[in-house]
């Protein structure tokens, strides 16, 4: 994404990537707080409180493994749901954490979305100084039906 950064800037040089990555995490890292979903794909572990249903952090693209009380539950069924982010086990065993290694993210970020975050990034890197108190309305607009409010 940062070759699009710096072609959406227009800006040939390599002696601005750090600053133009640390504009880009910014940006990406505001987007995914504003609309309540992780974006990009990346590895994840959440470590819980067990009950029978394990509801995640972050939606779902695949589970990795699964640990209840630090010992691999390879033996035990579970179901994953996608969707709900949620490891429901089908066999009635006892534990007091849960350890889940999945990846979230989504599997293609829509074109919307990335035109938002160039957005912020490229507003990010022209206002150097502490003058950026709102995201650019333009990526709100794009990002507002991404946007989830549950809490």
């Amino acid at each position: 994404m940062l070759n699009r950064l710096k072609s959406h800037l227009r800006i040939t040089a390599n002696d601005l990537d750090d600053e133009l990555m640390a504009k880009l995490t910014a940006s990406i890292d505001s987007a995914e707080h504003f609309i309540g979903k992780t974006i990009l794909k990346s590895d994840f572990i959440d470590t819980i409180p067990f009950s029978s249903i394990v509801t995640l952090s972050r939606p779902l693209i695949s589970v990795d493994g699964i640990e209840v009380d630090d010992t691999a539950v390879a033996d035990v069924d579970y179901e994953v749901d996608l969707f709900a982010a949620t490891v429901t086990f089908s066999e009635q065993i006892d534990g007091k954490v849960a350890k889940v290694e999945y990846e979230a993210g989504m599997e293609q970020v829509p074109s919307d979305i990335v035109n938002a975050i160039l957005l912020m990034a490229s507003s990010l890197f022209a206002n150097p100084m502490d003058s950026v108190e709102t995201l650019p309305k333009a990526s709100s607009m794009l990002l507002r039906p991404y946007r989830t409010y549950e809490l």
